[in-house]
């Protein structure tokens, strides 16, 4: 039987080749380590997963290649069922591993939620990569290709955890890998590869070049957080956000007002501002909340220095924002958000009597102010630099805003109820140049464009402001209730180190019912705007409705058989799992064991392992052979039992003779002639059996547990 000159044939090349693949298992070993920063633990699913397709690949080195990519593909599955079962997910999740598990796994924010789906994928990659990087470690020629594939799923999970930038030890750990995995060439002996490397001429270019492949390529990736290809992905997975602000109106319009969450801060901390949005898109008409929310894991953030926990109770059953005292660190509950952690939304509705901690930076305090961050100002509030700067006054930034906070805080009137309410840039230039008299809505909307156009950037939030508590007094236990009530609109603004410092222009006390503002005529406002009627429906939108009801029908009944087919061959898949290993890892045996009876070094062992070979093959087939027969009467007896091989086993029989007892001549030469008998017989024995029995004795343990037949079948 030929060997293929890609596969490493003789027994120090199968060493070799197995000690390459565990090198490869080892650094896939690594790259499943740093995928715990993809998300938000570390899953030890993920290390397990290419060990399996590795110990496969050691198991059936130099098999048949059909044999090893059933091999490979068993472990493959093995390791995803793994790490979905661990996860505590079902079949519906191994199905999404291999459909939309990439698509998933993009879509999601850093870090991703450990969903069994989720984990399933990066496990599915992670296997499969060390599938490709094994089979390639245990070819001949080429065999550093194999480093391609690791270094690929290396920057793969660099990419995903982009945010938390590349650890050393991925990088050192790789590099050692990368070294001891090149060393182990193909000429010399397996045991010259294993040795201290003493005097290696090649050891410091080859780190040299694994030091640039790793170091290079890896870096930019994990101290960009650009380089995350979750940026660039469009698909939104969840529901658009609804508009903040008219939430919040919503909320503030409820009589009675209604009780909403209530808040246990841990300690003394005293936290009068709970955020629920921030908005920093203003188009001339409305705060848009184009916010593209993405599922996360529990951790959210860093923590930049004193954070502040509490446990939050949802009151409603229609309540999906969590309100934050800060910039979110960890929420206890499945959670999105979008890239900036601007809103933080549950993944499922809370019901009432839900109760979730959290974990936020504190905010900063006056004494800590580090000055602002700069904005350039743009075309859409140059108009109102002039204004800002009669408001504000002289001073630096910092100052500049306190100064127009007091101003419009005393000089500026608040009227829940004034007409033009709206957020439109002619009512907020009537606000601030004519009227001075608005809701707290165009307070906050007017603070932030006026501190814009002062070249500071800030931006536009909503939650629910208390008094340090109800009636400006906490409950004995420190407990808050947040009614809607609270709910309000305030402006932020950027500091230097990048936190956000809440402002309050509004006035303290709500002007009384038709009183004028201070020192200015009383102004006859415009109606506000009404929106459009919509036009009535054309005569044949029922048609059109049925059509598309009708289609719409079609595609769930294809997609719920498509769905049922996968779980059904899914299903299949598993009952068959244990069976298909069961019967690689016989068949490996049973090709490694031949393999080294003829790649033995001696031409007399090469012959007597063939003539073993044979009857192994006689054994598995249902030839009872007891261990006192001899060779001439096994040969005599297959002449019943395979009368097309008899002869061929009769001359392999002579030939297994002469090796045993005497010194035949010429062994190189018999040797081959023996192994061309042992195909023969193979060939023909075959061809007398169906295509069951074949693989009956194929996969027969008969001649694995049978007493051995010569020195070198063992």
């Amino acid at each position: 039987m030929g060997v293929s000159d890609e596969t490493l044939a003789e027994p120090s090349g199968f060493g070799l080749a197995r000690l390459r693949i565990v090198v490869i298992a080892v650094g896939f070993a690594i790259v499943g380590a740093a995928a715990g920063g993809v998300f938000d633990r570390t899953h030890w699913t993920l290390v397990v997963a290419p060990i399996l397709p590795a110990t496969v690949a050691v198991i059936l080195v130099g098999a048949r290649p059909l044999l090893r990519l059933c091999g490979a593909a068993a472990a493959v599955a093995t390791a995803v069922i793994l790490a979905v079962t661990v996860a505590g997910g079902s079949v519906d999740d191994v199905i999404g591993a291999f459909t939309s598990g990439v698509q998933g796994l993009l879509s999601t924010d850093w870090p991703s939620p450990s969903q069994p789906d989720l984990i399933a994928t990066m496990a599915a990659g992670i296997a499969t990569s060390c599938a490709v990087g094994a089979e390639l470690a245990a070819r001949r020629r080429f065999h550093l290709a194999a480093l391609v594939p690791l270094l690929l799923a290396a920057l793969a999970v660099v990419a995903l955890s982009a945010p938390l930038g590349v650890r050393w030890w991925w990088v050192v750990g790789l590099i050692a890998v990368s070294a001891v995995f090149a060393l182990l060439r193909n000429d010399g002996s397996l045991h010259d590869r294993t040795v201290l490397l003493r005097g290696e001429r090649r050891l410091i270019p080859l780190l040299a070049i694994a030091l640039v492949l790793v170091v290079v390529a890896m870096l930019p990736v994990g101290l960009d957080a650009r380089a995350d290809p979750r940026r660039n992905d469009p698909a939104e997975q969840t529901a658009p956000l609804l508009d903040p602000i008219e939430a919040t109106l919503a909320l503030r319009a409820l009589d009675p007002p209604r009780d909403l969450h209530v808040v246990v801060p841990d300690g003394d901390a005293a936290v009068a501002r709970w955020r629920t949005a921030a908005l920093s898109s203003y188009d001339g008409r409305r705060w848009s909340p184009d916010l593209t929310l993405r599922p996360i894991g529990s951790t959210l953030g860093p923590a930049t220095g004193p954070t502040i926990s509490a446990g939050i109770t949802f009151l409603d059953d229609n309540l999906t924002l969590v309100p934050l005292p800060g910039s979110p660190v960890e929420v206890g509950a499945a959670v999105e958000t979008d890239a900036d952690r601007t809103v933080v939304r549950l993944a499922e509705r809370a019901t009432q009597g839900d109760v979730i901690r959290i974990v936020a930076n504190t905010p900063p305090s006056a004494a800590e102010l580090v000055g602002v961050s700069p904005r350039l100002v743009d075309e859409s509030v140059s108009g109102l630099t002039h204004l800002a700067e009669g408001l504000a006054g002289d001073g630096d930034p910092l100052e500049q805003l306190r100064q127009l906070e007091t101003t419009m805080r005393t000089d500026f009137v608040l009227d829940s109820g004034v007409q033009g309410g709206g957020l439109e840039q002619a009512l907020i230039d009537r606000f601030l140049r004519d009227t001075q008299r608005g809701t707290a809505e165009q307070f906050a909307t007017s603070f932030v464009l006026l501190a814009r156009s002062l070249g500071i950037e800030a931006r536009a939030a909503t939650g629910f402001v208390t008094d340090d508590g109800i009636d400006g007094a906490p409950a004995p236990d420190g407990a808050l209730t947040l009614t809607s009530s609270d709910a309000a609109v305030w402006p932020e603004i950027q500091l230097a180190d990048g936190t956000w410092l809440a402002y309050d222009p509004v006035p303290a006390d709500e002007a009384a019912d038709g009183a004028p503002p201070p020192n200015e005529p009383q102004v006859q406002s415009p109606a506000a705007p009404q929106p459009p009627i919509a036009p009535p429906p054309e005569s044949d939108s029922e048609t059109a409705t049925s059509d598309d009801d009708t289609d719409a029908i079609a595609e769930d009944a294809l997609s719920t058989a498509i769905i049922w087919a996968s779980r059904g061959l899914v299903g299949l898949a598993a009952i068959l799992l244990p069976f298909t290993v069961a019967a690689m890892l016989i068949l490996g045996a049973k090709h490694r064991r031949r393999r080294r009876r003829l790649g033995a070094s001696d031409a007399a062992d090469r012959i007597r392992g063939a003539w073993a070979s044979a009857t192994d093959v006689l054994v598995d087939a249902g030839l009872r052979v007891g261990a006192a027969h001899t060779d001439a009467e096994i040969a005599g007896r297959s002449v019943a039992f395979a009368p097309d091989a008899s002869v061929e086993l009769r001359r392999l029989a002579t030939m297994s003779s002469a090796a045993t007892f005497g010194m035949p001549r010429h062994p190189d030469l018999l040797s081959q002639d023996a192994v061309s008998c042992l195909e023969t017989v193979e060939q023909e024995l075959s061809a007398e059996r169906t295509r069951w029995q074949r693989w009956r004795w194929r996969l027969s343990l008969r001649s694995l547990r049978a007493a051995t037949r010569s020195p070198v079948t063992g």
